[in-house]
């Protein structure tokens, strides 16, 4: 049985991610697709967010269509990857009855992703603001998997971290590894002589009251999922530069990021004994 390994690149990260893959590389648009064998296993890799796909809507009902097609054959087979995946695609894979895991959900994905978002969030720190980390006074709010790395970091490279977190036990955490902890209702009043602030939190917590305090100058970098925890049109009034700084991991350090996520395919979808080398295919779909 052939494999055929079908990348929809939205980012450099799956575009590294297709070199690293094990098989023979092709490159089409959809429309100019060979017909396929139908006695064929299939893996799609999704884009990270997989909402990406939403940006052409025309790719993504063909996507759509071909998974029902290989769904009824039951001599294909079909395996699906991606990133955080929203009730559309749930249902829709449920109700077709395909397998499909999210990277965003594996934890050898999650935790390498942490530290190359922290990585990269120094990298955009510098990049926008106008001071260097040490010495500087940094305020992450949220303390996940990200926030968490990205305080350990900046307290690395010389910065006086503070952290924001709504739950006492998250606070407790902080303050064990050092840092100073405040609930997101002293917010406000910790951000007179703070110079950087990291967003990782899905909502709404950096709010005008927030912003008009911050000096002129200082920096905000929102990394939380589009779109972001920041009052960006308060920023622009109080000139308070704020920058939405999404799929850091598809931006920087591409080639590590694409490994976590091949390791990640190899561990859940491993090669099957009798496959040989030229019945691998790797098709990469520009979207």
């Amino acid at each position: 049985m052939d494999r055929h390994i079908i990348v929809l690149v939205a980012d450099k990260r799956q575009e590294k991610l297709a070199t690293l893959l094990e098989g023979e590389k092709v490159s089409y648009a959809w429309e100019e697709r060979v017909r396929e064998k139908e006695l064929c296993e299939k893996i799609y890799v999704l884009p990270i967010p997989v909402t990406k796909l939403d940006n052409n809507p025309v790719i993504k009902e063909k996507l759509k269509q071909e998974l029902i097609n290989i769904s009824r054959r039951s001599a294909g087979e079909v395996k699906v990857f991606g990133g955080v995946f929203n009730q559309e695609w749930v249902e829709f894979l449920k109700e077709y009855q395909i397998p499909y895991w999210d990277f965003m959900k594996l934890p050898e994905v999650v935790e390498g992703n942490g530290w190359i978002t922290a990585e990269a969030t120094i990298a955009e720190t510098l990049q926008q603001g106008e001071y260097s980390i040490c010495g500087q006074k940094v305020l992450v709010t949220g303390y996940g998997c990200c926030g968490e790395k990205i305080a350990k970091l900046f307290a690395k490279l010389g910065a006086k971290v503070i952290v924001a977190a709504r739950r006492a036990e998250v606070r407790e955490n902080i303050i064990k590894d050092g840092f100073q902890a405040i609930g997101f209702e002293e917010l406000a009043k910790n951000l007179v002589d703070v110079s950087t602030v990291i967003n990782t939190v899905p909502s709404l917590v950096l709010t005008e009251d927030c912003i008009r305090r911050m000096p002129r100058g200082s920096l905000i970098i929102d990394i939380a999922s589009k779109p972001g925890g920041t009052d960006f049109e308060a920023a622009k009034r109080y000139a308070v530069a704020a920058k939405l700084a999404l799929g850091l991991p598809g931006i920087y350090t591409t080639s590590s990021s694409a490994k976590l996520l091949k390791d990640a395919i190899s561990k859940y979808a491993p090669l099957r004994e009798h496959v040989r080398e030229d019945q691998l295919w790797i098709f990469q779909i520009i979207i």
